[in-house]
């Protein structure tokens, strides 16, 4: 019931800030250092009552939580803050003589479904999910000039699909966007 309340109440504070044209908020913007404050120790204290209730699920929540900071493009001194905290050696460890097998993450149905598809389409997009994945088994590596990939990395087809290609993930390449625009602007240019 008081979830419920305190979810009602959120709702409530947000649809009147939206009628009032962000009034409150800008009200709270003006004190953001103490906003922020109590935020990061509303993070921590939820995230300690979940640890101390719940302790299988946190343990899954911080080893997904570890796959983020893997496979996701975050600047050196972020990665260094949050090295120790999610030191993926000793998680793994820890983790792999509670679950049946190591290679838990290629066996949901979610990452099974990502790795078979696009086998039998021709359409010319590509998933976020699936442009990420190619990316992060990449190294967030350009495929071509193997510099680092930046927000505005593309996909490419190894093998075009006007020639027969697919978007699976063995036909697919990250890149920056230099190297993608000279690789289209060569098959232009060749055709």
């Amino acid at each position: 019931m008081k979830l419920f309340l305190f979810i009602f109440g959120i709702t409530a504070f947000l649809m009147v800030n939206t009628y009032y044209d962000g009034k409150y908020t800008s009200l709270l913007s003006i004190n953001k250092k103490y906003t922020q404050m109590a935020m990061y120790g509303f993070v921590g204290l939820s995230l300690y009552i979940f640890m101390k209730r719940h302790p299988g699920e946190s343990q899954h929540m911080f080893m997904h939580a570890s796959d983020l900071v893997k496979y996701m493009p975050i600047e050196k001194n972020t990665s260094d803050l949050l090295g120790p905290l999610f030191d993926l050696t000793n998680l793994q460890a820890k983790l792999s003589s509670h679950l049946p097998s190591q290679r838990h993450q290629f066996n949901t149905p979610q990452m099974k479904r990502m790795l078979n598809s696009g086998k039998n389409t021709h359409s010319r997009s590509v998933s976020e999910t699936k442009k990420k994945y190619v990316a992060s088994e990449q190294k967030w590596k350009c495929g071509y000039c193997s510099s680092m990939l930046d927000a505005t990395f593309e996909v490419d087809h190894k093998i075009d699909l006007q020639y027969g290609g697919t978007n699976h993930v063995s036909n697919l390449v990250a890149s920056c966007v230099t190297c993608h625009k000279k690789k289209t602007m060569m098959n232009k240019i060749n055709e």
